[in-house]
């Protein structure tokens, strides 16, 4: 019985024919679900970090200057998941069907956003959260705007004299 097992099979192989395409001369068959490398549009992305948190091969990384946030995708490492897509508040990335990455210069697998910190309007010499990111926070909450251009510590200075302005208080800064 089990030497009539591979009959069988070559007779299956037979009626069924070729099976395979023959790629590169012909096009692969790329169906809607397939997942490719990611793109992010720079002008969409407000440095979130979002990506980074949520990608678990540490394809997307954030690196953090003083002046800037620099999100860095090296193709080498994504598993093509599509998880940073999901997540992203703006959508500022998207899944491409592009799969023939292959180069020979590692450096070509490396993208970069480069988002500048905005100088604080009320110190001048602290940076915070990129442009965009303000942006973005401003149109989803009104309020924030006048929050938004301070540094972190000028946003506590100024609700700590609110407050004790509140009480009827002097703010007086500790040295």
């Amino acid at each position: 019985m089990n030497k009539m097992k591979p009959l069988k099979l070559l007779d299956i192989a037979r009626k069924t024919g070729v099976v395979t395409i023959r790629y590169p001369d012909k096009p692969p068959l790329i169906t809607s679900e397939f997942r490719g490398r990611i793109v992010i549009d720079a002008s969409k992305c407000i440095g979130c970090g979002a990506c980074v948190n949520i990608c678990p091969s540490n394809a997307l990384t954030i690196k953090e200057t003083y002046d800037k946030r620099i999100i860095n995708y090296f193709i080498g490492r994504c598993i093509y998941c599509g998880s940073c897509a999901d997540v992203c508040p703006v959508k500022a990335i998207t899944i491409t069907k592009d799969f023939e990455l292959a180069t020979e210069n590692i450096k070509d697998l490396n993208n970069k956003v480069v988002h500048y910190k905005v100088v604080c309007c009320r110190c001048g010499s602290e940076r915070h959260a990129p442009e965009n990111m303000i942006k973005f926070v401003i149109r989803r909450v009104p309020v924030a705007e006048t929050y938004a251009h301070m540094a972190t510590n000028c946003k506590k200075r100024k609700f700590v004299e609110g407050m004790l302005h509140g009480r009827g208080m002097l703010y007086v800064e500790a040295k």
